[in-house]
């Protein structure tokens, strides 16, 4: 009965043992998976994520202090802005307007690079957006033709 009783127990410590190695196995098998993906997403050139960076992204995410200094930057842009508001009639409208188009996509271009990641993220993010941009501005002005706006 004793022999019973240490098979029994080297059968189970070999099977604890497998399964240990099993896991470990898949484990690692997991690992390689994940890495080769990783790989794959990455610009050309380039074999390795850098350390610290997300799936996606060329390089490192902006500090807190510059992101603060391009909220200071939004903010003068838009006291710019209204300042311009009140010399309304002391310089020409069409100048007015050219000045206001100018700083809103001055605007726009902070905001989409800096807070919408643009800048960190790999290149067919960007391009993705400014198709979506072309073709939303386009679809703007297939409408406005239509409803005869510019006659």
């Amino acid at each position: 009965m004793a022999d019973t009783e240490s098979t029994e127990t080297s059968t189970e410590e070999r099977s604890e043992g497998g399964a240990v190695q099993a896991l470990e196995r898949a484990e690692h098998e997991l690992e390689a998976k994940v890495e080769h993906e990783l790989e794959e997403h990455l610009p050309p050139g380039v074999t390795t994520p850098a350390p610290g960076l997300l799936p996606g992204e060329v390089r490192p995410h902006p500090n807190p202090a510059q992101y603060v200094l391009i909220a200071v930057v939004l903010c003068v842009v838009t006291a710019f802005e209204v300042g311009l508001y009140y010399l309304e009639g002391d310089i020409p409208d069409a100048l007015i307007i050219a000045l206001l188009l100018g700083s809103a996509v001055v605007k726009f271009f902070l905001v989409a690079s800096w807070y919408m990641h643009l800048r960190t993220d790999q290149a067919i993010f960007r391009r993705f957006f400014i198709i979506g941009l072309v073709a939303a501005v386009a679809l703007y002005l297939i409408v406005l033709l239509t409803l005869h706006v510019f006659e």
